[in-house]
């Protein structure tokens, strides 16, 4: 049986408060986060963002480092489970979440660059182009 476990952790990062969301299964690790808006959120709104906006939320998977790291979870007694998720209330983000979402804005950084250094170079050769053709027509002698 395939089990997904899924964690919703919100935190204020000044200004914002935002939602990471970590979903983890067998044998993968994913990150998501949202961003609520500058004042506290209410339980109706984190609700609303689990039960109707679940599907629009767009995860990032982690590296291959981490998914080694939960291949070593094993079964816990539910008793410790509870303990674990009161102990998280309180605790700050986990970072292997942040270390995910951090990894997943480079990239998505990086491809932005990319198209950005590709859109320049189109750009300066159509410039090119126009300059030698206006060039090869002022000495054309009409």
């Amino acid at each position: 049986m395939n089990t997904i476990t899924s964690q919703l952790t919100i935190v204020f990062d000044p200004p914002f408060y935002k939602a990471i969301f970590e979903r983890r299964t067998k044998d993968s690790y994913e990150v998501a986060q949202v961003v609520l808006g500058s004042s506290e959120p209410k339980t109706p709104l984190i609700t609303d963002l689990v039960i109707n906006k679940w599907s629009r939320i767009q995860f990032f998977e982690a590296t291959s480092d981490t998914k080694s790291k939960l291949a070593a979870t094993t079964k816990v007694n539910p008793k410790r489970l509870q303990r674990l998720a009161r102990k998280t209330m309180t605790s700050n983000t986990s970072s292997k979440a942040q270390a995910a979402l951090k990894k997943a804005f480079e990239k998505s950084k990086q491809t932005q660059k990319h198209s950005s250094v590709l859109q320049k170079a189109v750009v300066q050769e159509q410039e090119y182009r126009l300059r030698k053709s206006k060039r090869i027509e002022k000495h054309k002698g009409h």
